[in-house]
């Protein structure tokens, strides 16, 4: 599948992807500890998909064009405040992307540990 880095944290390798199928949001974390090229929002990616569960797993990721897409992020997120059109009584759930999020990737998320 291709997909677009929406965000990531190079410090933790994680990254979240949208894919080419319109379908839910991937979800990639570089699980096996090698190396890798470091992701950035707006760039192509190459990868395989497995679920978890209801969740979407990005697997042996690979960078197909760097900043292919800069400003997805920010304009799927201006896109979710728009009005949303008639489906005829469907419901529908648009979750807003923080318009900053290509300037917070540089910033590590706090780690939870599981202690066991």
């Amino acid at each position: 599948m291709i997909g677009v880095i929406l965000w990531s944290d190079a410090p933790l390798t994680k990254a979240v992807i949208w894919c080419d199928d319109q379908g839910d949001l991937a979800f990639y974390t570089n699980k096996a500890g090698t190396e890798c090229a470091e992701l950035n929002p707006g760039d192509w990616v190459e990868f395989d998909v497995t679920l978890s569960g209801n969740i979407r797993v990005a697997e042996n990721l690979a960078i197909v064009l760097e900043q292919g897409s800069p400003g997805l992020a920010d304009r799927l997120s201006a896109t979710a405040v728009c009005a949303v059109p008639d489906t005829g009584g469907k419901e529908q759930k648009v979750v807003p992307f923080p318009l900053q999020a290509a300037k917070k990737r540089c910033v590590a998320a706090p780690l939870q540990t599981v202690q066991g």
